[in-house]
């Protein structure tokens, strides 16, 4: 059996492989179309790209490259060994990861809209990154999560959970109630005020007025823009404006619980209105390394707890 094993091991070592440090630069190459573009992106001079791509033309026996003007193409033959080549590398790469050592915290990006960074997210950070040992690099941006970029892997967005190419669950699934500062109520009793007072006063939007028509179309209102009305992009700011006396907002419970109770703010007596959207935890459809799921596990745990 050992002698058997020998053999095999003896076979391998026979086996001959392309000069692999040399191939950077020919796929390099393949990618930029020229060799001084090769030479930018790797951050070394035309000749080492040149003489590495002779190198390698040398072992195969063959031209990897066409040349023209300043540019060049790979022929037919290059091109099936820059696929295979690349293939082999990227085959390397997934395999070798498992067995890597990390080197400090996992690093898990995060994309969210700034209202939810303010209100829920930031407080949750120190003990996800503690306990999971992760660090969370924060995307805070209004933009949709492009997961396709590498850049992303996980998002929360505001929206009806439907993103092609993704996979959500629901964080939050907002009820609706009207607030409003004493101030702008300057005496009225709430306890007498029906959802026609309601629509006359000036009304304050987050990112678009889907809110306010659907809570008024619940009361049987149709709802018109008025010029007092106002849009702001960041639902905190919504609040904040609302206290001033600028207008009424709309709770989103139970999201922002915490906050709504830090401002002055009266919640009208309304009965509460299930919102047509709601807060979703997205993130790509093919499978996550466990590092991340375990953050999304996390949050939607969290979420959980608010309710």
């Amino acid at each position: 059996m050992a002698k058997g094993s020998d053999v095999r091991m003896a076979h391998s070592n026979d086996l001959t492989l392309p000069p692999l440090s040399l191939l950077p630069a020919v796929l390099a190459a393949a990618r930029s179309g020229s060799f001084s573009a090769a030479a930018n992106e790797m951050d070394v001079t035309h000749s080492v790209i040149s003489r590495h791509v002779s190198q390698v033309e040398q072992w195969l026996g063959y031209d990897l490259f066409e040349r023209y003007g300043r540019g060049v193409r790979p022929t037919p033959d290059g091109q099936r060994f820059l696929r295979d080549a690349q293939c082999a590398i990227d085959m390397l790469s997934q395999g070798a990861q498992p067995w890597r050592k990390r080197r400090g915290p996992d690093v898990i990006k995060v994309s969210l809209l700034p209202s939810y960074a303010r209100i829920w997210f930031l407080a949750l950070v120190p003990d996800i990154e503690r306990d999971l040992d992760v660090r969370l690099e924060l995307e805070i941006s209004e933009r949709l999560a492009d997961f396709n970029d590498g850049q992303t892997d996980i998002a929360i967005r505001c929206g009806k959970g439907q993103w092609p190419g993704t996979k959500s669950s629901i964080l939050f699934s907002d009820q609706l109630i009207p607030l409003v500062s004493r101030r702008l109520l300057k005496g009225r009793d709430p306890g007498e005020m029906d959802a026609s007072d309601v629509a006359s006063m000036p009304l304050l939007h987050d990112s678009d007025t889907t809110g306010w028509r659907h809570w008024l179309d619940m009361q049987g209102i149709k709802f018109r823009q008025k010029p007092s009305d106002r849009r702001f992009e960041d639902y905190s700011v919504v609040l904040s404006a609302a206290e001033s006396g600028i207008g009424v907002a709309l709770t989103r419970l139970p999201f922002a619980r915490a906050t709504i109770a830090k401002h002055d703010l009266v919640t009208l007596p309304f009965a509460p209105v299930q919102s047509p959207l709601a807060t979703y935890l997205v993130q790509p459809a093919y499978e996550q390394r466990p590092a991340v799921r375990a953050v999304a596990e996390r949050l939607t745990r969290a979420a959980s707890a608010c309710k």
